[in-house]
């Protein structure tokens, strides 16, 4: 489902530091969990900045469509009608029309 939201500036990865972390819950099997500490230890970064990391190359890597992870994440669902209108138009969007410009003009 796609969702409301005035285009968002910003890199790769929600690299919004503002954005107030949530604590949750995960499982991982033994093994996982000791590959994700010795990286911790190699890149002395945390487990969740590893994780989020990882998290946003898969989506990059994977071929998804970065721009819809990244508005759904940070903005409030949208009614049906208007949720397959943004559809339509981010499905027909290309890297091209994400580059920064200077002017945009809108055509209906």
């Amino acid at each position: 489902m796609y969702y409301k939201h005035t285009m968002c500036k910003g890199g790769e990865a929600m690299k919004d530091t503002r954005e107030k972390k949530e604590r949750h819950n995960i499982m991982f099997k033994p093994s996982s969990w000791k590959v994700l500490k010795e990286l911790k230890r190699i890149q002395g970064r945390s487990a969740s900045e590893i994780i989020e990391h990882a998290l946003w190359n898969l989506i990059k890597t994977e071929g998804y469509n970065s721009m819809y992870f990244k508005i759904m994440a940070t903005t409030e669902p949208c009614d049906p009608e208007e949720n397959e209108e943004l559809t339509r138009i981010l499905d027909k969007m290309t890297e091209e029309d994400l580059k920064v410009a200077r002017s945009y003009e809108l055509h209906r």
